[in-house]
């Protein structure tokens, strides 16, 4: 079914989420649409604290890469989206998110890699494709995430896709040959559990502490904050 709606993220979906976001080696954080800068999901390869057990009493952290998704989606706004291949306004209200959340793990286990690119001696196809890089990894997300939603089926083309069909296969073409992605095979993954390896801002409110469980643990919660405060603190007092 296809609504025109705001479907906002459930307890249960977030936790569904964050296990399947585990298994690639991330960890799941929320936040919304605006503080994204108007995205749904974002992939960040860049390590961030997390917090190995959020059940536990005492601190102790560890770093992994890390997805964010946002905790409501406008269905319209989403549907209206123009992609550089896919037609998005196929999906149907409850495969959104976790086309989303497939999307922002094909960021992490199929795309093609910055630092591979950048390091192409020929400057004029080092240049080229660069300036397809983001296109074609955008491409290569939805692909796997339309592969996730609807297994067996061909992606479903916009009319924007189909302009620059041809386009889209010779830029691959060209990626492929100098800067050839190694589809990961293996990644450690993060251990499982509902209160395992939880982005410490999940802690930083009463509605994200929601999200992870009733058993986050309060003295946590407080220690969390509190270092969170004196960071802030530290920072403006340098920046002075």
């Amino acid at each position: 079914m296809k609504t025109n709606t705001t479907l906002r993220l459930t307890r249960a979906q977030y936790r569904a989420f964050a296990e399947q976001v585990k298994q690639v080696g991330c960890c799941l954080g929320l936040s919304t649409f605006l503080e994204m800068g108007r995205n749904w999901g974002i992939f960040n390869p860049m390590v961030h604290t997390v917090l190995i057990d959020a059940s536990a009493e005492q601190i102790q952290c560890d770093e992994r890469a890390h997805i964010q998704l946002a905790t409501s989606i406008n269905t319209a706004d989403l549907r209206s989206q123009q992609r550089p291949e896919i037609d998005w306004s196929m999906l149907e209200d409850h495969e959104i998110y976790p086309f989303v959340v497939a999307h922002e793990i094909g960021h992490r286990i199929d795309n093609f890699d910055f630092w591979d690119v950048a390091r192409i001696e020929d400057e004029s196809v080092k240049e080229r494709c660069i300036r397809s890089l983001r296109s074609i990894n955008e491409v290569l997300a939805d692909r796997y995430a339309w592969s996730q939603i609807r297994p067996g089926e061909p992606v479903p083309l916009c009319e924007y896709g189909k302009v620059i069909e041809e386009s889209v296969s010779a830029d691959m073409e060209l990626l492929n040959k100098h800067a050839p992605r190694i589809r990961r095979g293996f990644i450690r993954p993060c251990p499982p559990g509902q209160y395992a390896y939880v982005p410490h801002e999940m802690l930083m409110t009463s509605e994200m502490v929601a999200y992870v469980g009733p058993a986050v643990s309060p003295e946590l919660v407080g220690q969390v904050r509190e270092r969170s405060r004196v960071y802030r603190r530290d920072s403006r007092s340098r920046a002075r």
